[in-house]
């Protein structure tokens, strides 16, 4: 750590520092303590020890605090007045420090927010972190940071963030797939996720099958259910109570009923949200803190003229249909829709939530040049009212593209959405340094020159790799062979701590080159080559849903697999 005249850790011995966390703690104020005792020593080479709260019988001094103790100060409880959304307090005072926050899992975010900041550590995938001592702020003889993130929800849906322990130091707090006791505090579903109409109502579970939305006895089970599952479930925050699945021309209910409301309020939504309404009147004073979740998705996009989600209803808009080689607030003609949806949704719905999209699902593997967008449309939706995000990848398995640069710089900025560009963009090149090694440039350039490709199109998330890239009617051959030697050039770079994490990433090229490359003499050898390079990074599935052959014919085009 560096010294300077008004530094804390000035004239202090790392060595003689405790780390003290509160007796009655739970398992994450003990997971933290530990880890912050674990992750100090290495970086300061030394023993940092870790006791409890109950072990102290004097006046503390050279104490790094965890959590609220009996020896918090006024001015630590000062600094935790106001928090929310599990929001972070260091503070300095006297001769000791104090890592705590709103709760248990705003002190576990402040610890690791230390080590990121003021010890030099950089936590960039669940398998890779390491310790930049030059990263490291100073931390001043009077600090006094707090911060509450906006997002009340904050989560990525790529298989690396799945990892319990990497998501509470990333601050993501998506209970969708995690279940991290003694990792902080999720927000919780009780029961499913999404789609669920079909299962409370006992209806088929078909694309484009909806319920009744009218019919008294539909809505009689879905309560009864509804109640089961938060009964089940004393601690989930959400339920959600959302249309099936859907076609891009999918509807609703057709009765004459359920078609009356919509067409009185100009959007299928009128029927939906007037069930869900019902819903969450009825739960609301048996469960006051409890949110009732249900889907603006495909036909129930668009806002109803009059009718207004309750106060304890999510409304969660889904950007399928949007382009993502352009920004949501651009004059891009696939995303103007959206953009006044989420507009008009702003102005009437207190709990905004998005599902928005980061990777390419017909092809897991093939770039998707979104990452010049990503800081752009996270600002975009916290600046229309939006409390939650659902940023959803490849979450199948592991990345053979840049999901965990996607899964790291999503939940950065959606901790702090108030960053500058600069930040971001500074955050992104620490990655790429750190992640991949001395050839980091070259992955930089690469990025840079797919983005620049990418824009010159519109890229959803089932298009093929000659529109994401734009070289259809480009010389494809010159254009992959350009990309694939700046890979190269970075293998070449590489040194053997960053060697895997460079090869793993540059499998996006040589899927683009088979796929729109093959040669019949050399392509099934080099097919082959990949095939194994796939299984080695536990690269399961190659698009959605579907997996890698066990015994493929190396013979057949990788594009008729």
């Amino acid at each position: 750590m560096k010294n300077c005249e008004k530094s804390f850790f000035d004239n202090k011995k790392m060595a003689d520092l405790k780390i003290v966390y509160g007796s009655s703690a739970d398992d994450t104020l003990k997971n933290a303590a530990l880890n912050l005792s674990r992750y100090a020593g290495k970086a300061f080479d030394c023993d940092i020890s870790c006791i409890p709260a109950s072990d102290i019988h004097e006046e503390p001094h050279n104490i790094i605090f965890v959590g609220k103790t009996d020896f918090d100060t006024a001015r630590v409880k000062d600094a935790c007045k106001g928090l929310y959304n599990c929001g972070i307090a260091i503070v300095a005072d006297g001769d000791n420090l104090y890592l705590t926050g709103e709760n248990e899992t705003g002190a576990m975010y402040a610890v690791y927010t230390f080590l990121e900041d003021f010890v030099g550590w950089r936590f960039y995938s669940s398998k890779f972190e390491t310790l930049v001592p030059d990263a490291a702020k100073d931390l001043p003889q009077d600090a006094c940071i707090t911060y509450s993130p906006k997002l009340f929800n904050r989560d990525t849906f790529w298989f690396d963030s799945f990892d319990v322990e990497f998501a509470s130091k990333l601050k993501l707090n998506g209970g969708v797939t995690r279940s991290r006791k003694g990792y902080g505090a999720l927000v919780k579903y009780a029961g499913p996720f999404v789609h669920t109409l079909p299962g409370l109502a006992g209806t088929p579970r078909v694309p484009d099958v909806q319920p009744c939305l009218t019919d008294p006895e539909v809505y009689e089970k879905v309560l009864g259910n509804v109640r089961n599952l938060l009964k089940e479930n004393p601690d989930a925050k959400i339920i959600s109570v959302s249309q099936n699945d859907s076609h891009d021309f999918g509807l609703g209910c057709q009765c004459d009923k359920c078609k009356a409301i919509d067409e009185r309020e100009g959007t299928p939504m009128g029927s939906l949200l007037t069930f869900v309404n019902r819903i969450a009147d009825d739960i609301k004073d048996d469960y006051p803190d409890v949110f009732v979740d249900t889907l603006a998705y495909r036909y129930t996009r668009k806002a109803p003229k009059s009718i207004r989600p309750r106060d304890n209803v999510i409304i969660r808009l889904c950007s399928i249909e949007c382009c993502f080689s352009h920004t949501l607030d651009s004059d891009c003609p696939r995303n103007v829709a959206f953009r006044k949806d989420i507009e008009d949704w702003a102005k009437i719905s207190k709990n905004l939530f998005i599902w928005d999209y980061t990777t390419d699902f017909l092809f897991y593997v093939i770039p998707f040049p979104n990452l010049k967008v990503l800081y752009d449309n996270v600002r975009f939706f916290v600046d229309h009212n939006v409390i939650g995000l659902f940023e959803q990848g490849n979450g199948q398995s592991q990345s053979g593209e840049f999901g965990e640069l996607r899964a790291y710089m999503l939940a950065k900025v959606m901790w702090d959405p108030d960053m500058p560009r600069e930040k971001f963009e500074e955050l992104v090149d620490d990655f790429l340094k750190g992640y991949y090694g001395p050839g980091w440039k070259y992955v930089k350039e690469y990025i840079d020159k797919v983005c620049a490709l990418s824009g010159e199109t519109h890229m959803g998330i089932y298009d093929f790799v000659q529109n994401n890239l734009s070289i259809e009617n480009k010389d494809e051959a010159s254009v992959i062979e350009e990309l694939e030697g700046l890979w190269k050039k970075a293998l070449e770079a590489s040194d053997e701590l960053h060697y895997e994490n460079v090869e793993k990433s540059s499998l996006q090229i040589y899927y683009t080159k088979l796929l729109r490359l093959w040669h019949k003499d050399t392509s099934p050898m080099e097919l082959k080559d990949m095939y194994s390079k796939l299984k080695k990074y536990n690269i399961t599935h190659f698009r959605e849903g579907v997996k890698l052959p066990v015994e493929p014919d190396f013979n057949k085009p990788l594009a008729e697999w």
